[in-house]
């Protein structure tokens, strides 16, 4: 039986197809300086195959609600894929304008047109853009680029965009491991709380760590996130971006630890050692996931390293 995920792919198809063809697809510059002469109803005429892609994401969004549909999500960043790989798709329309449509499709609704609304149905174009972009970029191995749309996204003040941009880095490693962990850890030399964030949520997948390098790669990543957050000083560790960063950090690092026992709960023996508030929480909040429960004496053996 076909899959929700499947009949979205299947639905989405002809309809990014007719959106690749549309004669109103601008590049990102040419796009821009229209945006000054045209108002979002006539840009709305003149792209009509772009407008019936975005209205039927934002038709089946599941938005205003509790949960944006993920499955609609991952079957647009699927059929990206696939069209990005599919021989009959010339390079011009999977390469050239499958860019320039994700890029439209981001910055088609800013946050400010829908009064940040974070329950609003008009962000899931810009949702299922990132996903996909991830997707896009590492099929033509553009990791560089990849990262940083997705990192610069990763600071809205919308969760929701948030929460989209850790997936589309996801996509990316789930294609070029290797290389987005390469970018990533050049970002991590200067980034702020929220790209620190994005960048734990994207490592600490379990379908990703197929192998304990692979853990490895990740707790490394997190030692930095961890000393980033230690280094901190006190009034700005009250702020949204850095308590979302801990939010974070409080199951990720178990989702490493899990894939390497030994190195993982020896690196978070070394973070007990640090003897700092938020990171003694984010071991605590680690030390209760039930995925650390096959390890019972390291798990006692730090719980009572936090109590003393």
């Amino acid at each position: 039986m076909t899959n929700k995920r499947e009949t979205y792919r299947e639905t989405l198809r002809p309809l990014l197809l007719a959106a690749l063809g549309s004669p109103g697809l601008l590049s990102p510059a040419e796009f821009n300086l229209a945006r000054f002469s045209l108002n979002n109803l006539r840009v709305h005429l003149l792209d009509p195959d772009i407008s019936a892609l975005e209205d039927y994401l934002i038709d089946y969004s599941n938005l205003p609600g509790p949960r944006a549909d993920l499955e609609l999500i991952w079957g647009f960043a699927d059929e990206v894929g696939a069209l990005c790989d599919a021989p009959g798709v010339s390079l011009n329309r999977s390469y050239v304008a499958m860019e320039w449509l994700l890029w439209r499709l981001i910055n088609r609704y800013a946050p400010a047109q829908y009064g940040s609304d974070a329950d609003s149905p008009l962000q899931m174009p810009q949702l299922c853009g990132l996903v996909a972009y991830g997707e896009w970029a590492a099929r033509f191995h553009h990791i560089e680029a990849g990262v940083a749309m997705l990192l610069e996204q990763a600071s809205s003040e919308l969760w929701r965009i948030r929460e989209g941009a850790a997936m589309g880095l996801q996509r990316m490693l789930a294609l070029d491991w290797d290389s987005t962990m390469l970018r990533l850890r050049r970002r991590a030399l200067d980034a702020p709380a929220y790209e620190w964030r994005a960048m734990m949520a994207g490592v600490a997948e379990p379908p990703l760590l197929v192998d304990a390098a692979r853990a490895l790669d990740a707790l490394d990543l997190h030692y930095g996130a961890m000393a980033y957050l230690r280094k901190l000083p006190a009034n700005v560790r009250k702020t949204d971006a850095v308590r979302t960063l801990r939010q974070a950090l409080g199951y990720s690092v178990s989702v490493c630890v899990a894939h390497a026992p030994e190195p993982g709960f020896a690196l978070m023996q070394a973070w007990a050692a640090w003897d700092d508030p938020d990171v003694g929480w984010v071991i605590r909040e680690n030390l209760k996931k039930k995925r650390l429960e096959k390890w019972p004496e390291w798990v006692a053996r730090l719980k009572g390293e936090r109590e003393t």
